[in-house]
């Protein structure tokens, strides 16, 4: 796959939106087919986390380590970057957070998903690139959705 760059903008503050955004155990509910196993304890450098994507045999794991972690401070900018650790996707993500002037947030997300071993990746690369888009932009716009209702407030705090 190439590298998917999303960027996206929303009216919830950087703390609210980073709150939603890097609440990795809940990504099931934005990722169909799509369950979470986070580590233990708060997020941190070297933490790490896996989506279990799929159905029945055909389920395939994607781990990741964190390793940049900068949460808002006094709603300020913010980044978080993973690295892609399993058998079959590798690459890394990187989201980053900057506040939009009279409120608001600008997201950034930036994606590189290497599949391995794809026997001909160039075949592939154009299909796998438009469902990626797809799937990441879905999310990404679900996440930030829910970042705008007023409960998310209540999960500020949540993965910083």
């Amino acid at each position: 796959m190439g590298l998917l760059h999303l960027t996206r903008e929303t009216s919830a503050a950087p703390e609210v939106a980073w709150a939603v955004l890097t609440d990795f155990a809940g990504y099931g509910r934005w990722i169909p087919m799509t369950s979470m196993r986070v580590d233990p304890g708060p997020v941190r450098l070297g933490w790490g986390f896996a989506g279990l994507s799929g159905w029945g045999p055909l389920t395939f794991s994607d781990s990741m380590l964190v390793s940049a972690w900068e949460p808002p401070v006094d709603g300020g900018p913010a980044r978080f970057r993973v690295v892609k650790t399993g058998r079959l996707l590798g690459g890394w993500a990187e989201v980053s957070l900057t506040p939009r002037p009279g409120g608001g947030t600008r997201v950034d997300w930036v994606e590189e998903v290497v599949v391995r071993p794809l026997p001909f990746p160039a075949a592939f690369a154009p299909a796998l690139d438009r469902v990626s888009r797809w799937l990441y932009g879905r999310a990404v716009d679900a996440m930030l959705a829910h970042a705008e209702q007023p409960h998310a407030e209540a999960t500020r705090g949540h993965a910083s």
